[in-house]
């Protein structure tokens, strides 16, 4: 066994949340595990299902997007320059490589749940672990779905419910076709 193959990076995964709540989760992989072993733990570490497309960006300290390694190649044209990699396909550490590295996961385009992800640690792989796993967790975490659930509360909040009260204006009476001849008194 090579030191590449004996390397743990231990990530802390951290979900945007727009609470003030701080919800974050510790992960150790393989150095060599590849995007997809990683995108399938933080799935687990959240409670999220396989359900939705995802990416990895590689990024700088502002968490600026760079580098892409996304689920399935959508064939999708190459922005400056940059070949978009595949998860199952792209080793960790062929990205990663540097303590204090940064990535940001998007998981589910429509709501756009986004984890920021820093390299925190580098180790020596420990005989009788299987990789990855998560070591630590702090806070709970949003349920997949809660995103949804603001989009719910803006149109209760915009439609008229059955025991909101309705006060008629000048417009709104049943005669407002009053005046105006019945179609069978029309004459040609």
């Amino acid at each position: 066994m090579n030191n590449k193959e004996m390397n743990i990076y231990k990530f802390r995964v951290t979900i945007e949340d727009n609470s003030d709540k701080v919800i974050f989760r510790d992960i150790e992989i393989k150095s060599t595990q590849t995007f997809e072993d990683f995108h399938q733990i933080i799935l687990k570490a959240f409670n999220f299902d396989n359900s939705q497309m995802a990416s990895f960006y590689v990024s700088d300290e502002d968490w600026n997007k760079a580098q892409e390694i996304a689920l399935f190649d959508m064939q999708l044209t190459e922005e400056e320059g940059l070949k978009v990699l595949i998860m199952s396909e792209t080793e960790i550490n062929t990205q990663i490589n540097c303590i204090g590295q940064h990535l940001v996961y998007t998981y589910d385009f429509l709501n756009m749940w986004n984890f920021f992800i820093e390299l925190t640690e580098i180790t020596i792989k420990e005989k009788g672990t299987n990789y990855p796993i998560i070591t630590y967790t702090k806070g709970k975490a949003p349920k997949q779905g809660s995103k949804n659930d603001s989009f719910d509360d803006i149109e209760d909040e915009l439609l008229f419910s059955e025991n909101d009260e309705y006060e008629e204006d000048e417009y709104s009476s049943d005669d407002i076709s009053e005046g105006f001849d019945e179609y069978e008194n029309y004459e040609q």
